[in-house]
This record gives structure tokens, sequence and C-alpha cells, in this order.
């Protein structure tokens, strides 16, 4: 909030400057540029013509209410003065006063809202349904003259009567809403909002003080608002370097953060038998870093890396999981050294993996861990970086890392997730299409877990993988995604079962927001954005190709449906409940009723890295379980490479071990299978879809 150039006094002063400056110019366009009396009442005639015509005028019998009920009127004229004005001024100190790190966006959009507000005044004044003569409403505001309302004192001699268009009523007060939810202020306040919204159009509507148009017009200005502020911090982005870059000046100390409801969803999911544990094994090409090497680097780099020097304090009965700065970054546990057993190699690493991701993070401590592996004299040295899924999910581990890794990648590109009418629109679509995944007759492997884990890797080429893709008309996770619905066909037909029609229903994590670490700029909204595709994998026994063909269908309706959207709508919906209403519908949703399996394609960078000065080899993802759901499959594109890795229960799959052996038969199949089919038998060739 800019302190640090005269205390919390000066800083103060400066706010409550800018206020009065947005004030003065308010105060300008009254007295200058507002247009004769004739032109305003004939645009609020020509509104009134518009809704009488559209059947929306509910300005009459509203006001004619408040008219029978004197004592109804006087609450109206007094909750139509003081409570939008007390709301957005309280609200807007209260954020500055517990110095929320939201709080500047919020100041900006508001300054923003009212400038654009009074704009809109000057460009088309309009006289109000009250004030217009022959038009037969009562002034409910001047028969009681609440204090500080147009027509009292001082206010008259300064506030514009002929503002009617958009409603700053509806502005303001939606503008405590949206903030609200921004500053995960939890599910009680923002409910309250929304009644305050609700009760603050009945109330302008019914004193005549605003046209029923009005308000659709006053909801706009938030969007406008917000847009506004988004080309003003892009602007000044250009004009200088952002701060928080590794390598740049360390950002300053920030206070304690709610944890955000898409990361306290995985806090909610996770038991001693379903660890939320995510990230990745690296092969070193050549002997790897000292420990003491890794936490100097590290040592030099956390200041960077926030979410790595925090811990995460517990919800209560109504108080959200708060991030907050650890005591102390015990670099000691938190880098350690492990030896493989002789005679080492990869087998002995992918067991070693197996049980490090089966122990759940200590939540006293910050979640993450590195595991500096030596080899052995059969294999190489590797590095097991193991995050919290509340800290980071796909894309978002690789962000992190970015603090880390040589050469420094390059700030991901933002991804554009929905917005928030978008998601609101989208949340009984999403309901509803929840309720049918739970309902589906699906094929599922499931079964209570047990602590156990397999851990199983596999490697093939990227640009084949491809090339196979692009020839069959697909993308690359649908080929991932028949490869697993291949080998999940020979798991069943081992056990006598029989699919039946029934399809393998595969979670498919996407990122909808590249999550940013708190120290990129005071707006910047760290955490998880991701939506969870269901989508649908034949296991019946078919050829390869017809299996990729039918997923590659299923997924395209599925992904054209707005499914991507509604599962983040029924994520943020019930992450407006309360913490423990947001546990139960976090653990009832993320379990084997909906999904049989998780399947994950994340992108990697495509040059190649190191990490303490060292080169890194194969990289394969990890992936946690989900309640029941006995596997997941994550592939990463890293270096010219898909790295696949499998984590299992093994008491529910003991085929585990056989997994990633039957997707690379299955492959070989599949890009046979493309390549006849592209030349034909004929031998002439065929063009592949792009």
């Amino acid at each position: 909030t800019g302190e640090a150039g005269g205390g919390r006094a000066a800083a103060a002063a400066r706010e409550i400057a800018a206020a009065l400056v947005v004030l003065a110019v308010y105060l300008t366009f009254t007295h200058v540029f507002t247009g004769p009396r004739e032109l305003s009442d004939a645009n609020g005639r020509a509104l009134l013509d518009f809704e009488r015509w559209a059947r929306l005028d509910a300005e009459r019998p509203l006001n004619d209410v408040l008219v029978r009920h004197e004592w109804l009127g006087a609450i109206a004229a007094w909750e139509y003065a003081t409570t939008y004005a007390i709301g957005t001024f309280g609200f807007l100190a209260y954020l500055w006063w517990r110095r929320d790190p939201v709080y500047p966006w919020a100041r900006n959009t508001l300054i923003w809202l009212t400038l654009i507000a009074i704009c809109c005044f000057a460009l088309w004044p309009t006289t109000p349904p009250r004030l217009l003569s022959d038009a037969g409403y009562t002034d409910i505001i001047a028969v009681h003259h609440p204090p500080a309302t147009w027509g009292t004192g001082v206010v008259s001699a300064g506030a514009n009567p002929y503002a009617a268009i958009p409603s700053l009523h509806i502005g303001w007060v939606a503008w405590i809403g949206v903030v609200a939810v921004r500053a995960r202020t939890g599910a009680f306040f923002t409910w309250l909002c929304a009644l305050h919204l609700a009760v603050t159009a009945l109330v302008i509507v019914a004193t005549a003080a605003h046209y029923v148009v009005d308000i659709p017009a006053g909801l706009l200005l938030i969007p406008a608002a917000a847009a506004a502020e988004r080309l003003r911090v892009g602007l000044a982005r250009r004009r200088r370097p952002l701060d928080g870059v590794p390598g740049e000046r360390p950002p300053p100390p920030r206070r304690e953060q709610r944890v955000a409801a898409a990361d306290a969803f995985f806090l909610h999911v996770e038991s001693e038998n379903v660890p939320q544990v995510v990230g990745g094994v690296a092969e070193f090409a050549g002997p790897g870093p000292s420990a003491e090497r890794m936490r100097d680097l590290l040592a030099g780099r956390l200041p960077h890396l926030p979410r790595l020097t925090q811990r995460i304090v517990p919800a209560g009965r109504f108080r959200r999981a708060r991030w907050v700065e650890a005591a102390e970054i015990d670099l000691g546990w938190h880098v350690r050294p492990v030896d493989l057993p002789a005679p080492g190699g990869r087998r002995a690493l992918d067991d070693l993996v197996a049980r490090l991701v089966a122990e759940p993070l200590d939540h006293d401590r910050p979640l993450w861990r590195f595991w500096l592996v030596r080899g052995g004299e059969r294999g190489p040295d590797a590095v097991v970086i193991l995050l919290h899924h509340a800290i980071a999910d796909g894309i978002g581990v690789v962000d992190i890392l970015r603090g880390v890794l040589e050469p420094r990648l390059p700030e991901a590109e933002p991804v554009k997730g929905p917005g928030g009418i978008a998601r609101a629109a989208a949340v009984v679509p999403g309901l509803v299409l929840l309720g049918l995944d739970g309902i589906a007759p699906t094929v599922s492997v499931t079964g209570t877990l047990g602590t156990e884990r397999a851990f199983e890797t596999v490697t093939l080429p990227l640009d084949e993988v491809r090339d196979t893709a692009r020839a069959a008309g697909a993308r690359v996770t649908d080929v991932l995604l028949a490869l697993v619905g291949e080998v999940v066909a020979d798991v069943l037909a081992q056990r006598g079962e029989r699919a039946g029609g029934r399809a393998l229903r595969a979670a498919v994590p996407m990122t909808l927001r590249a999550p940013a670490p708190p120290d990129r700029g005071r707006t910047a909204v760290p955490g998880n954005l991701t939506a969870a595709l269901r989508l649908d994998v034949p296991v019946d026994p078919m050829p390869v190709h017809e299996r990729l063909a039918a997923v590659h269908r299923s997924a395209e309706r599925r992904r054209g449906s707005g499914r991507a959207v509604a599962s983040t709508a029924v994520l943020a919906l019930i992450g407006a409940l309360p913490p423990r209403l947001h546990a139960r519908a976090a653990r009832g949703t993320y379990r084997a009723r909906f999904f049989g399996g998780i399947v994950s394609n994340m992108p990697g960078p495509a040059v190649p890295m190191s990490m303490a000065g060292v080169p890194l080899g194969d990289v394969h993802p990890i992936l946690p379980l989900a309640d029941g759901v006995p596997f997941a499959v994550g592939a990463l594109s890293w270096n010219g490479a898909l790295h696949v890795a499998v984590t299992a229960e093994p008491r529910l799959l003991p085929e585990a071990a056989v997994f990633t052996g039957g997707i690379v038969r299955a492959f070989g199949e599949l890009s046979a299978a493309v390549a006849g089919r592209e030349h034909g038998a004929d031998g002439g060739a065929r063009a592949g879809t792009p």
C-alpha cells in the first residue's frame, strides 16, 4: 500500500488525497458538463418508453407500495441514503487497515468504476423517475429526507440529480461483493453481499431513484473497471521490470494469506492413505550435486519462492486454512541425500519414489522436500522433488521450479480462464453434469486404498507420438488416453471381466490459469485454477486405432460442451461453503464414484535444463491418487521425449508392474496401425489430419 515513504499516517493521507481527487472530478463534471434539463428529461422518458415496451416498468407498483406504507418508505429512503456508501468505504478501509493484498486492486477498480460512471453521466444525463414532473411518481427520498442525500443540506449543492444511468448504488454494492470474493472473506460475508445487492436493487427502483435498466448498467461497471485496471497494469509492466523475478531484488515480506478454495480442496481430500503429493523425479546426466550445494542454491532462491517458505495453519470451524511464514526453514530436513540400495538402477529408483510418495508431507513445516539420490554403479544420480498439491498443480510445479532450474525458464504464457459471468452461468449445468457423472455406469477398479504405492516409468519418442496423433486427427492427450484404455482392457481380460460397453471414466486435469506465485505483484493470484474433465475411454476389446478414434470423438464432445467451465464453476461454488461443508463436498466429489483413473498430459520446456549446474536427463512426473481411485498416469513433454509415469495402489491394481510395458506395446501397435492407414493398401501415402 505504499507505506515505505512515510509510515502508516502518510499512506492514509495519500489514500484520502486520491479520494478527494475523484470527488473533485465528480463535482467538475456535475457543474460543468451537465446538459440542459430538457435533454435529461427526454432521456428519462425514453428509458420509460423502452421499459414499457419491454414490460420491465416495475417502478410504479413498487413506488405505490412505499407510498401506502409510510414506515416502509422511511426505511427504504434510509437504506438508499446510507448503506451503499457506508458499505463501500467501510469495506475499503477495512482492507487497507489489515493490509490485505487485494487492496490495491480494490481501490483502483473502485476509482475506475466511479470515473467511468461520471463520464456516462456527462455524456447521457438522465432524470430519474422521481424527478420527472409528469410521470406520476412519488419522490420517497424527498418525502423522508434521510441525511446526506440529494435535496438535503450541502449535498444538494454538489450532487448530480440527473445521474440515473448507470446506477452507482448498484455499481458500488456489486463491487463490494466482487472484492469480497477476491479477498476470500468467507461464505457468510459473500452471501451477505449478495443479499445487500438484491435489497439495493429493489430499493433504488421502489424509491423511483432509478430505472430498472439502471441495474444491469450498474453491473456492467464492474467488468469495465476491471478491464481498465488490467490495461493500466499491462502498460505499467511494459515500462518497468516485474518485481519478484528470480535474480531481481527480493519481494517485500507478506502477511498471512487464506488458502485459496482450489488449494484447500486438496487439503480436505488428503488422508493417511491418500497423500496429495505432486512433483517429479529427474535423472542427472552425470554425478548429481551435493546436498550442501543444493541447500546453498535454495537458500538464495527461497526469497523468490514464497510458497516454499510458508506452512499451513489448518481450518477451524468457521475460519479457513491460512498460509503463514514458517518460523525457520530447516534446509537440512527439506533437502536430504539418500543412497539407492544395491544394485541400484532405474528399478530401484522407481521403488524409492513409490516409498516417498506414500508418505504425507509434514504440515507443521513448509510442504515440500528434495531428495538427492545417489544411483550407485548401475544408475545415474537423481533428484526427487515433492510438493503438496495445495501448492501447485501440473504446470504450477514447473512454474515454481523456474526459480531453481537453469537456464531460467521464461514466464509461463498466460492461460485465459473463464470469466466470472461464464462461471456463474455454468453453476447449475455443472451440478447437473456432476450428478450425471456420479450415476453413469462406468468401469473401475476400486476399493479402499492402502498405504503402499507402486511407481513405474517409461519414455516415448515425443515426435513420433505427435506424428501419430496428427495422422489420426487426434490430440496427444487422446493418444495417452487410448493407450491407458488399452492397458485397462488387458487387465480386465486377464481378470476375466467384461466391460459390456461401459467405459473407463478418466479425470483429465486442465489448467485454466497459470498460477502466479505471490511475489508477482500485489494483485497476482497464486494457487491452482484447474478443471477436471471427465472423459470416457472405451475398454471393450477393439483395435487400438479404433479405441483412439472413439476416445477422440468422446473427448471432443465433452471439451466442446462447456464441461471445463462447469467444472470450474462447481469448484468455485463448493469453495464458497464454510470450511466444514467445503471439506465434505471436496471429499464427496474427489473419489471413485465420479472417475476411475487420473490421466494428465503436461507441457514442459523444450530446451535442455540443469539444476545446480548439473544437466538433467529424463524427468518423470509424480501424481497423487484419489479416494478409491487406484491409478494415476502422468505424461510430461521434456527435452524431446514424452516421459510417462504411473502411480498405483498395488493391492487394488497388482498389474501396475506391467502397466508401462503395456503402454509401450500399445503405442507400437497404434503407430503401426496409423501408418498403415496413412499409406493404404496400395502403398500410396494419405494426408494426415492436422
